[in-house]
């Protein structure tokens, strides 16, 4: 299995299973057959990072990994293993002993919150975490790599005491959810790397929170062209505190739009949206700011498409916190923006997943009502984030 997948078929019951965790998900790096056998380990994160600066927002796709234990010499870092090495699911019959990790995720994150005064803002969206054991060979008190056998960190009785391994039962952190629709009782539809589930049979779409299915409401843009491909979208009814934001005319004018304001436009109830997909940083920001912008009409049905969908990858959760980026990006005024940043709360009061047509031809998807092109190539590298 790939670390993204959250899906897999039960050959012996036959039952299509979907993998949750307590907590962060736990996997290691499968070590040659060698006694005496440690594995250490380290978080990974993983996710699009923008940095806000007042005239201008960068982007990169980020994936590191930092060491779970405060040992002097031990690397600070697994390099390109994880992405380069097959990772297993850690449980608890997994042979060898696995450290206790001392450092929580929390202290190896990359924190978004700017000193005072401070003239950019990092801010972090899909990130990923996961607890990743590397093995290691216990030779003469010192810890050596399995795979090149060099000598890494010292290792001795006192080390061994501060730093305890997992029991069995810290070990077991994944959980099967057999993925029947709580409506009806039918099977889910779903790929193997998507977070949200859909019954065709009641027309109804899932996601799963905790170890229970929590209904997901959605809608559907219905398209005519041919062929077709659906590609999901979070649209969100958000409450702005700290700057005027809740009409469409207020949008306008905070954007600077080529619009006209209309007595409707400031009665009616701005959308902001963001892809329900993992992409490149620099094309996510320029989806959510264009369907912003673009404001599609609710005219929507209820009704899972028979074409091609493409699976829900990001968190409701992840899209909320891009709305800064999608907003900074459109504002015309950047400095007084990134100056009420610090004291801007955002508060979500609605959300619906839409679904919106693409039309395909050849190795581009063009959005049927917006007529804006999405490589293809963009979505195969968002699978792998």
């Amino acid at each position: 299995m790939e670390e993204t997948d959250r899906l897999l078929d039960c050959t012996f019951c036959r039952i299509r299973l979907f993998i949750v965790s307590t907590g962060p998900f736990h996997y290691y790096i499968p070590a040659p057959a060698a006694d005496n056998l440690i594995y250490v380990p380290y978080w990974r994160i993983r996710g699009l990072a923008y940095t806000m600066k007042p005239l201008e927002t960068t982007n990169r796709y980020f994936d590191t990994s930092l060491k779970a234990l405060p040992l002097k010499g031990l690397v600070p870092s697994l390099g390109v293993r994880p992405q380069a090495m097959k990772l297993r699911f850690l449980t608890p019959d997994t042979p060898g002993d696995f450290l206790r990790p001392a450092l929580k995720a929390e202290q190896a994150l990359p924190q978004d919150i700017p000193a005072k005064g401070a003239q950019s803002r990092d801010i972090f969206i899909g990130d990923t975490v996961s607890l990743i054991y590397t093995p290691m060979v216990l030779k003469k008190n010192a810890l050596h790599d399995a795979f090149d056998q060099r000598p890494v960190v010292p290792w001795t009785d006192d080390d061994s005491k501060m730093y305890p391994v997992l029991n069995p039962s810290e070990r077991d952190h994944t959980r099967f959810i057999a993925t029947l629709c709580p409506h009806c009782g039918q099977d889910l539809q779903g790929t193997k790397d998507t977070l949200l589930m859909s019954c065709k049979n009641c027309q109804s779409m899932w996601s799963c929170e905790g170890t229970s299915l929590q209904s997901i409401p959605f809608a559907v843009m219905e398209g005519s062209g041919t062929p077709l491909r659906y590609l999901p979208f979070w649209r969100m009814k958000l409450r702005f505190d700290g700057i005027p934001l809740a009409s469409l005319a207020d949008l306008v004018r905070i954007a600077n739009l080529p619009k006209p304001i209309t007595p409707a436009m400031e009665e009616k109830q701005v959308f902001f949206w963001a892809p329900a997909f993992k992409i490149n940083p620099a094309l996510f920001l320029r989806w959510a700011r264009q369907v912003t912008i673009y404001q599609p009409d609710d005219d929507y049905v209820e009704m899972i498409p028979t074409q091609p969908v493409y699976p829900a990858t990001l968190p409701l959760k992840e899209a909320v916190e891009s709305v800064n980026i999608t907003l900074g990006s459109m504002v015309t005024d950047k400095r007084t923006f990134f100056a009420a940043l610090g004291r801007m709360q955002i508060n979500i009061e609605d959300s619906l997943l839409v679904y919106q047509p693409f039309v395909e031809k050849g190795r581009e998807l063009i959005h049927e009502k917006m007529r804006v092109v999405l490589d293809r190539n963009a979505l195969t590298f968002g699978a792998f984030m």
